[in-house]
């Protein structure tokens, strides 16, 4: 079983008791990337709110496949409504983190046995790599999966380093017009695929996308034609474990006994809420499932920016907050309050908090863990709040979580705002060697 400290965890890799894979150490000598016919899947061009359906590996054939390793493989172009293609010239791109935005939920399957689900992904990851990805993260292979942050709330090809930056890759490099292909890893999406890092044997593993309207993915200058985006290809890539000879000998008995394993992980789990307008108060009962813990939680806020190709779905406004904290039972996180005033740059508390959100999670010093926002762009572009609520009371271990947020405002709440909430908590699923007992907690 996953364990799960006051720090974030301190086996990152370990299934304690009766883990199936535990002997598996060491004893895989080549690993092959598989993508078989039904691995992949064209799709026709999409239409809005389209299921788009299941793209899955299936290891009927003996096969060990490691999720940890594997990725999307998502290409597609980006195109006025009509059809037609964009100048070089024209100031619209997809959005940083915009393949996600592409979709509504995103749902992780052995079999039909949901193992992670995860909504809204363009905001929930988005949320989550800004404080887990270093600044030099997108100077590298970033781009590769489309994560390039942006550096102004403007659509600028002048003085916007992050939007440029994906609008020369998108529009400007490709020889047709707004062509690209993303490689997303299945880690950046999935608590699962992230934390668990053994091998799956003979289990049919599925994704599962609904698509959503393309205006969160595109961000434009006003003036700009509207645009679309057709997905013309989805492809699962699994890593495929090849066993040693020695491990061939193993293996046998290892299968036979058909033990059911415990797996577990920390799930993420995104809500939306309406801040109802003119008010400086909030509250929201947050809806975690009473199966998980949740460890840590991440709030932002967003004005207008939902279904609007000329504002950004990737940043978020700070609606002059004061004060946030969490009821958890009996329990408040933090215990005072911050006394934020974001106009005044009075952020140093929250934004203290939110930069050391990797140190927490993963266990690292502050030294590795440099986080990607500088206290500027906390203010104007991505002014999360981190709540830890990991350093629970030992009479939380067996109790149902009632969790409650809170928040304060300095001035009253204008109308189309809504607040985003991104939940991490420690989850489990089971699976056995025989793929028909395969099922959650």
């Amino acid at each position: 079983m996953l364990v799960i400290n006051n720090k974030g965890y301190t086996h990152k890799y370990e299934v304690g008791g009766s883990g199936l894979f535990t002997p598996f150490i060491n004893m895989f000598n080549k690993q092959a990337l598989s993508n078989a016919l039904n691995a992949s899947r064209i799709l026709a061009s999409r239409a809005a709110a389209t299921d788009l359906g299941k793209t899955a590996v299936d290891a009927a054939n003996d096969s060990f496949f490691h999720p940890h390793e594997s990725y999307l493989e998502i290409e597609g172009r980006l195109v006025k409504a009509d059809g037609t293609a964009y100048a070089n010239d024209s100031a619209i791109t997809l959005t940083h983190n915009g393949i996600m935005h592409l979709f509504d939920k995103i749902e992780y399957k052995f079999y039909d046995s949901v193992v992670e689900s995860v909504y809204f992904p363009g905001r929930a990851i988005t949320m989550l790599g800004m404080l887990k990805y270093p600044n030099d993260f997108q100077h590298s292979k970033a781009m590769n999966q489309l994560w390039f942050k942006d550096t102004t709330a403007t659509a600028d090809l002048v003085n916007k380093q992050g939007f440029l930056a994906r609008q020369q890759f998108i529009i400007q490099k490709p020889t047709t017009k707004g062509k690209f292909e993303f490689s997303i890893p299945l880690r950046h999406i999935f608590g699962f695929c992230e934390d668990y890092d053994k091998v799956f044997y003979e289990l049919k593993h599925e994704l599962f996308l609904l698509r959503a309207s393309d205006d969160n993915a595109i961000f434009k200058a006003a003036g700009v034609a509207a645009g679309k985006v057709d997905i013309t290809r989805i492809s699962l890539m699994m890593r495929r474990a090849t066993p040693s000879m020695v491990a061939d000998l193993e293996l046998p008995k290892i299968i036979k006994s058909q033990e059911t394993i415990d797996i577990g992980f920390r799930s993420r789990f995104l809500n939306k809420y309406n801040v109802q307008p003119q008010n400086t108060t909030f509250e929201w009962d947050l809806g975690v499932r009473t199966t998980e813990k949740p460890r840590y939680i991440l709030v932002g806020f967003q004005t207008n920016r939902e279904g609007n190709q000329e504002q950004n779905a990737s940043i978020f406004d700070h609606c002059d907050l004061k004060n946030m904290w969490i009821e958890l039972n009996e329990e408040r996180y933090p215990a005072t309050n911050y006394n934020l005033s974001f106009p005044n740059m009075k952020i140093t508390r929250a934004y203290r908090h939110a930069s050391n959100f990797a140190e927490d999670y993963y266990n690292m010093t502050s030294l590795i863990s440099l986080c990607g926002i500088t206290p500027s762009d906390y203010k104007d572009l991505y002014p999360f709040m981190y709540l830890n609520v990991s350093k629970q009371s030992e009479k939380m271990k067996n109790a149902t979580a009632n969790i409650r947020l809170k928040a304060e405002f300095n001035t009253p709440v204008p109308a189309d705002r809504f607040a985003i909430n991104a939940t991490l908590g420690s989850f489990g699923t089971q699976t056995s060697l025989d793929p028909e007992r395969t099922h959650r907690n």
